[in-house]
């Protein structure tokens, strides 16, 4: 498989419809048992935390969905190298990270 140039990565991004990542996240969520909330519906320790994209609940576990399209993520992936996202959360383990393989598969 070929690496797109930067300006063709960046194209392909561009003619993805706005609000795509996260409508099929929230499908791929339903097809897996959760309930999408409103922020509204959320326990007040979510609220404090901030608002997250999505909100999700399934036998009282909840779900927090931040998406972040990455173009440069995109680009790196298609290297076949192992790629580490690194970012300022407490526990790496508490975090799951969807690329598009893991939005279309089935559940």
């Amino acid at each position: 498989m070929e690496i797109p140039s930067v300006w063709e990565a960046l194209e392909i991004y561009r003619k993805m419809p706005s609000g795509f990542l996260e409508e099929k996240a929230k499908e791929k969520l339903i097809k897996m048992g959760y309930k999408i909330i409103r922020r509204e519906e959320a326990p007040d320790w979510i609220k404090a935390v901030g608002d997250p994209d999505i909100i999700a609940v399934k036998d009282g576990e909840y779900v927090l969905v931040e998406v972040k399209p990455s173009d440069q993520l995109r680009r790196y992936s298609k290297a076949r190298a192992r790629l580490i996202l690194v970012t300022n959360v407490d526990e790496g383990k508490a975090v799951e990270v969807w690329g598009m393989k893991e939005l279309m598969d089935e559940p």
